[in-house]
């Protein structure tokens, strides 16, 4: 995406009223502050927001957290680029002086996306079966932010993005600039820049100077014709990633993924292969013959993946890792998936419809 002076006009009025309800926010209290950060234009406009609020303050009373989730299948192109502005930002806050901290969350060794379709033979996530979202988004968040007795969450969410979302915001408004949590309402969701327009965030982004470290024209390469962001807390009711930019590059989700299509069409060559994979594994998961008939519960019905069919998804992915030349696996999850092998193959209430074969060659 490129700027231009006459397509983006600076909206200051609107930015100074979300840094000025910032720092009073701040000020009120001694909860603590967590930034939902996903690399996107959202959540990239709300962090230069709050950078250049607490820069006008002149003393500090606690710090502000800002998580990024690495789920393990983030999309490659978009997880260097927040790993290299992370640690750009940790540099530049420390410098300003800002009680800023950066922290990565990874998702628990058994919800991680191979441990689970690999290791459990859980199909990939459809629209019916959505099991990725909380696993591998939302709950390595929460369990962060849950470690506190009440937190205050920041998260981008802008009015206008659709009427559905429109609807949830109105129903689970506190005030202005605050919605309730859908769980426990013991958090607080802060949404300083819920008026901005899409404009106005491309605006927000352009237009502050400060922090240098979001490199604006690099993310408005990396959304081409732009998209939006996966959730990084379940901040309303229902929210899913759909057809997301900034989301992982397995998701079986959405019938075709455009973004990474379009990707490659410009450029990133590095994401063919695991484009082919994705395509691949959203047509094996309904191969009836790799599926088992009984369900973990016991009832009749499209069960797990077979065990063969885990063994060759296995290979596939280590293929594609071998021809990508990109790190898509990591060898605990590997460990973990033969522990979960072997245990199937030791209980007696996992049925397959045919006798196992080997799968421990792989």
């Amino acid at each position: 995406m490129k700027f231009c002076n006459n397509c983006l006009t600076p909206d200051l009025a609107k930015d100074q009223n979300s840094i000025n309800i910032i720092k009073q926010e701040y000020l009120k209290d001694d909860c603590p502050w967590f930034l939902g950060y996903s690399g996107g234009k959202d959540s990239s406009a709300l962090l230069k927001l709050v950078i250049i609020a607490l820069s006008e303050l002149n003393s500090f009373h606690k710090e502000i957290t800002v998580i990024y989730c690495d789920t393990g299948v983030e999309n490659p192109v978009i997880t260097k680029y927040v790993y290299q502005t992370f640690e750009s930002l940790k540099a530049e806050c420390t410098g300003l002086g800002l009680p800023i901290k950066y922290i990565i969350a990874i998702p628990k060794l058994d919800d991680r996306f191979f441990v689970k379709v690999i290791g459990r033979g859980y199909p990939t996530p459809t629209n019916i079966f959505r099991w990725c979202t909380d696993k591998l988004r939302i709950n390595p968040v929460k369990q962060i932010i849950d470690s506190y007795p009440k937190a205050t969450v920041l998260l981008g969410i802008r009015k206008g993005e659709s009427e559905q979302r429109d609807r949830a915001i109105s129903k689970h408004s506190k005030t202005e600039y605050y919605l309730t949590q859908s769980g426990s309402k013991k958090n607080q969701i802060f949404s300083p820049i819920i008026y901005h327009s899409i404009k106005d965030v491309w605006s927000t982004l352009k237009f502050n100077s400060l922090p240098k470290s979001i490199d604006t024209q690099k993310l408005g390469e990396l959304y081409k014709d732009a998209g939006s962001e996966c959730p990084v807390y379940r901040e309303l009711p229902g929210k899913s990633c759909r057809s997301s930019r900034f989301g992982c590059w397995t998701c079986t989700v959405v019938r075709k993924d455009k973004s990474i299509s379009k990707m490659i069409e410009n450029g990133y060559s590095q994401l063919t292969h695991l484009h082919e994979f994705r395509n691949w594994v959203a047509e094996f998961r309904d191969n009836p013959k790799y599926r088992c008939n009984q369900r973990r519960n016991g009832q009749k019905g499209l069960g797990p993946i077979t065990l063969e069919g885990r063994k060759i998804i296995l290979e596939k992915l280590l293929e594609v890792e071998s021809k990508s030349n990109t790190v898509l696996i990591q060898k605990e999850e590997l460990v973990r998936i033969k522990e979960l092998w072997q245990k199937d193959i030791d209980n007696p209430n996992y049925i397959e419809n045919t006798p196992f074969n080997n799968v421990f060659s792989t």
